[in-house]
């Protein structure tokens, strides 16, 4: 599914990923943690070309993810949907109509991609925004707006937004970082039951390791730009996690968080 292979990306003096190699099998749940600034973001929006690196390969779906070609990028980011920690939802539409945004991710330049963008998306996208809206739980917010909607709720809507581009891939960045204990428990309740019932492949960046080690199949650590462990959560005992989180916090580039 995901390969990725001796990734270096620096932000002016900043070697935020100093060799990074990974691989990710179709279906698997997997956490990516550790310490701010310490590579996590970076690594994957490199993966949907976000960020491009310097040095490396990333491999996706069998084909090779080239970051200098447009066209290609626009292929790749139609299989590769992406949750963000501030949700990036369209405020004064609908729930339903933040959804159906998410169709134009698989849409190519064209009549199609042209009337959804000024908003006629037909009657089989409309089924399915309401079909997902109601598979994360939002079927009686519909037409409420988004700055009506709480965290969760936000979150949810994006989420679904997310699905509707029928990724084969889906990165979160942060995805609970500005929720509560419960609203976050049910947030990764919601991810972990669409990786198994629709077999999807989630990576997602997390902090709380609480949350890690509850939901969570596999957990990726990273440090310093290097992954330092790459297991399963029961195996990150006290010593491990002090290990990854030793040392000085500092923030990665503004330039990876912006793109």
């Amino acid at each position: 599914m995901l390969t990725i292979t001796d990734v270096h990306k620096s932000f002016g003096n900043h070697h935020v990923l100093k060799g990074v190699s990974l691989h990710v099998e179709k279906g698997e749940f997997v956490a990516v943690i550790g310490a701010s600034g310490c590579g996590k973001t970076t690594l994957i929006r490199s993966i949907n070309g976000f960020v491009v690196p310097e040095k490396g390969s990333i491999l996706f779906d069998g084909q090779p993810v080239e970051h200098n070609n447009i066209h290609k990028l626009r292929q790749l980011r139609k299989k590769v949907g992406m949750i963000y920690q501030l949700f990036n939802l369209v405020e004064r539409t609908s729930a339903q109509h933040n959804v159906l945004c998410g169709a134009l991710g698989r849409l190519d330049s064209g009549r199609g991609f042209l009337k959804s963008l000024l908003g006629f998306f037909g009657k089989r996208n409309i089924a399915k925004a309401r079909d997902l809206l109601g598979f994360v739980g939002m079927e009686d917010r519909l037409h409420i707006r988004a700055d009506k909607l709480s965290g969760g709720q936000k979150q949810r809507v994006a989420i679904a937004r997310a699905l509707m581009q029928d990724p084969l891939l889906l990165l979160a960045d942060e995805p609970i970082a500005n929720l509560d204990p419960k609203t976050s428990t049910k947030i990764l309740e919601l991810l972990r039951k669409i990786n198994q019932e629709k077999q999807l492949t989630i990576v997602t960046v997390i902090h709380h390791i609480d949350f890690v080690k509850d939901h969570f199949s596999r957990v990726i650590a990273m440090k310093d730009g290097v992954i330092v462990f790459d297991g399963p959560p029961e195996s990150l005992d006290g010593p491990t996690l002090d290990d990854i989180y030793s040392g000085e916090e500092t923030e990665e580039s503004p330039e990876c968080l912006a793109a």
